[in-house]
């Protein structure tokens, strides 16, 4: 009886063994399709924002419509966002001008791309357009392709944010990273409306930066 205990324990242990070795497999694979999948932007500098993108806009968001749809047996959201182009800054825009994007929400059903910006019915942008209806995202480098264009309180004088609506003194803040959180909220108590630019002298900038010479650099994914 004790002997046959003994091997009812081993064997015990073994399946627990088992059971810990496959459950540990099994993160490790879910560690790896997460890491594999997840998609890092790199910030471009302004330079390369504004001459690799197709065309840049000062727009409106008009509507926001979200769609089912299919490929090789997947089905996925897409979102269409149609703007009324206010000014056309740089390139030459289709008209409409309508941005596909992958993500969105239909009934009890959402997809969600990390880090990109969500459009509502009356969002004023500046935006920076690359890919559209070829990338899951049509804004150069996801989030670093829109600022918003924003009013200060008291005054309403208009300026200019990054997607994380922190207030924008320097083009050059462009290429740095896109704070979320505890750090955009430290940005937004640190950085004045007041001193922001104003959309007149963002797009004057952007007009000075266009390089007709200009080489396209390597893609800002990684």
């Amino acid at each position: 009886m004790k002997k046959m205990n003994n091997l009812l324990f081993l064997e015990v242990r073994r399946s627990v063994m088992d059971l810990t070795r496959s459950l540990i497999v099994c993160v490790l694979l879910i560690f790896g399709v997460v890491t594999a999948s997840a998609t890092s932007v790199v910030p471009p500098d302004f330079t390369q924002l504004v001459n690799e993108s197709d065309y840049i806009v000062r727009a409106v968001v008009k509507s926001v419509t979200s769609e089912w749809r299919e490929n090789n047996g997947h089905r996925h959201i897409f979102t269409l966002v149609e703007l009324d182009v206010r000014e056309v800054i740089a390139g030459k825009p289709p008209q409409p001008l309508i941005l596909e994007m992958l993500g969105g929400r239909i009934g009890e059903e959402e997809m969600a791309v990390a880090g990109a910006p969500k459009f509502k019915v009356g969002d004023e942008d500046v935006l920076f357009i690359q890919g559209n209806g070829k990338n899951i995202s049509p804004l150069f480098a996801i989030m670093h392709g829109r600022y918003p264009v924003l009013k200060e309180q008291g005054t309403g004088r208009e300026y200019i944010a990054r997607s994380n609506r922190v207030p924008m003194q320097d083009t050059a803040e462009v290429a740095l990273p896109m704070s979320e959180g505890a750090g955009q909220a430290l940005q937004l108590k640190m950085k004045s409306a007041a001193q922001a630019l104003t959309p007149a002298q963002f797009i004057q900038k952007i007009k000075g930066a266009v390089n007709p010479a200009y080489q396209r650099g390597q893609p800002r994914l990684r």
